[in-house]
């Protein structure tokens, strides 16, 4: 059953659009903003980092879902996705990656182009549906959005975020968990959120075993929250979705990248102090309107007042 959450949700595709524009200013510290944005293009990174600081500056929960180019489209080209990709991290509160050449992999023989954008299109919004999912589905054991928030705050390093489903599992559980686009190294995390569908056909038994799969699979990472529900649909079948920070980033941190982060994090925190004294200096001439108006108010009734006095 969905429930009803104060939460909302703001997807953000490579750039602001109009449209984004105008509901940046309903954004709130509640809310979560998901920002899409496939690397490679050097003329695109001044207008990203931009866009990150507007968007940090409404204190809302910030995740980028970054996307590393093929590696056919050349060096340099991936070379200025790491930077980016680095950059990115630093001013949103989570981050998760995909690898191109890991989402080519799964495309069948004779797939067309326009064909394999949908499904690259679906895979870079798997971890938004995850979430959202999340959210708005209650349970048994049920994981709410301060929980999620909580989590991808405190997190360090990229997150994995993963949501697969069948009936029995009965090949290995890490074969059914793994893809090529996404990092291998999940069981490395530090914290992990899990929570399991299953519908009313599945018996304790079987629920029993996933349970100790999965912790045995991810016996190094320290359990933050685990969450179950009902699903509404005929038959054995689990539905899962885990969520695992602390990951390991995909390439290592550029020397040069060291220095320029540290200057972005000082105009980070210039931009923070920026808006943060706007803000208050429209508060304080806000309240100094106020108080004109009240005062222009008193003084009209007073003149009124004397107008009638003296007419009488």
């Amino acid at each position: 059953m969905a429930m009803v959450n104060p939460v909302r949700i703001f997807k953000i595709k490579q750039e602001l659009s109009e449209r984004d524009r105008i509901l940046m200013p309903m954004m709130g510290r509640d809310d979560i903003c998901f920002f899409r944005f496939v690397g490679g293009n050097s003329g695109e990174t001044e207008r990203l980092m931009e866009q990150l600081y507007r968007l940090k500056s409404r204190d809302v929960l910030l995740v980028g879902i970054f996307r590393f180019p093929f590696r056919f489209e050349g060096k340099k080209r991936l070379q200025k996705a790491i930077s980016q990709y680095y950059q990115m991290k630093e001013l949103c509160d989570a981050i998760t990656y995909l690898h191109s050449d890991g989402m080519m992999e799964i495309l069948t023989p004779g797939t067309t182009i326009q064909e394999a954008n949908l499904v690259f299109e679906l895979l870079e919004e798997a971890p938004i549906r995850a979430i959202e999912e999340m959210i708005q589905v209650t349970g048994e054991m049920n994981i709410d959005v301060k929980d999620i928030q909580t989590f991808l705050r405190n997190g360090r390093g990229p997150v994995y975020i993963r949501t697969f489903e069948g009936d029995s599992f009965d090949e290995p559980l890490k074969y059914a968990i793994s893809t090529p686009y996404l990092p291998q190294d999940y069981t490395e995390g530090k914290q992990m959120i899990i929570n399991i569908g299953c519908t009313k056909d599945v018996d304790m038994v079987s629920f029993q075993q996933i349970n100790l799969r999965l912790n045995d699979l991810f016996h190094k990472t320290d359990l933050f929250k685990l969450g179950t529900y009902l699903m509404d649909e005929p038959g054995p079948r689990f539905k899962i979705t885990l969520i695992v920070n602390g990951m390991k980033d995909p390439f290592p941190q550029p020397e040069k990248m060291k220095k320029l982060i540290t200057q972005r994090l000082w105009f980070k925190k210039k931009w923070e102090l920026l808006t943060a004294a706007t803000q208050k200096t429209g508060q304080l001439l806000s309240k100094k309107t106020q108080k004109q108006e009240a005062e222009r108010k008193t003084m009209d009734e007073r003149n009124e007042g004397h107008t009638t006095g003296t007419t009488a």
